[in-house]
C-alpha cells in the first residue's frame, strides 16, 4: 500500500500531484468514474480548507478540524483507488508517483522528520514521575511514521540544562507514557527532561522543548 507523507506541506503537494496524475491516467489504471469524481471532490475540499488551517489570520479550531477531516477523506479514497489497481498495470513511474512499493519488495526508507516529542510530566506521586508524550505537529499520542520511539533524557537538580552534555539517558519508549522512579535522596529536587524521536536505524530527531517537575518526597 502507498505511504502517505507525514509532513502536511509535503502531503499537500502529494494530494495535488496524484489526483492530477489520476485524471491523466484513470482509463489505463482502470479507475472507476465514481472514484475519480470522489477524488476530485475531496481534493477540492482539501484545497479550500488547508490554506485556511495553515494561515495565521484564518487558523481556527474549526478550520484545523475541517482540514483534518479532509485529509482523512482524501486518504480513504486514495486507498480505495490504489487497492483496485491490478499489479500488472502499474509501471515504475506509477509506483514512484503514488509511492506504492512492489509487493514483497523493500519498503522505501522514511527519513527522520522535523517534529519533536512534546512531554508533560505528572510528579504527584512520591518519588515517581509519569511522562505523557505527543507529537509536536500531529498532536497524536504516538510516535510519527518513520520513527520507532522516543529517547528520554534527564538532569536532576541544578539549573535548566542548556546542553545535551548535562543530561543523562534514562531510557526509550515506543508508547505514549514513560515512567521513572527516584531514590529518596532526590526528594525535593527539580528534574528537567529532554526527549527526541529515534528510528530503527538509530537516527536521531530534534530535541524537544525542556519540561520539568519536582520529585515529591
Amino acid at each position: 500500500m502507498a505511504h502517505f507523507p507525514d509532513k502536511e506541506a509535503t502531503l499537500n503537494t502529494y494530494f495535488n500531484v496524484v489526483v492530477a496524475y489520476i485524471l491523466l491516467n484513470f482509463t489505463r489504471l482502470l479507475i472507476s468514474v465514481p472514484n475519480k469524481a470522489t477524488a476530485v471532490t475531496c481534493l477540492s475540499n482539501w484545497n479550500t480548507d488547508y490554506p485556511l488551517a495553515t494561515t495565521a489570520a484564518t487558523k481556527t479550531v474549526t478550520a484545523v478540524a475541517n482540514k483534518d477531516i479532509d485529509a482523512g477523506k482524501m486518504k480513504d479514497i486514495l486507498r480505495i483507488i490504489y487497492g483496485d489497481f491490478p499489479d500488472s498495470v502499474l509501471t515504475q513511474t506509477d509506483r514512484n508517483t503514488f509511492n506504492i512499493p512492489e509487493k514483497g519488495g523493500a519498503h522505501p526508507h522514511v527519513p527522520m522528520g522535523t517534529t519533536t516529542p512534546i512531554g508533560k510530566v505528572d510528579g504527584g506521586a512520591r518519588l515517581h514521575h509519569v511522562i505523557t508524550l505527543s507529537d509536536s505537529v500531529s498532536g497524536k499520542h504516538a510516535h510519527p511514521h518513520g520513527t520507532s520511539g522516543c529517547e528520554v533524557w534527564q538532569k536532576i537538580g541544578g539549573t535548566t540544562p542548556v546542553s545535551a552534555s548535562e543530561l543523562t539517558y534514562i531510557g526509550a519508549t515506543g508508547n505514549a507514557v514513560f515512567a521513572t522512579d527516584f531514590p529518596g535522596t532526590d526528594a525535593g529536587l527539580m528534574v528537567y527532561y529532554w526527549m527526541r524521536w529515534v528510528n530503527s536505524r538509530n537516527e536521531k530527531g530534534n530535541w524537544s522543548p525542556v519540561f520539568s517537575a519536582n520529585v515529591q518526597g
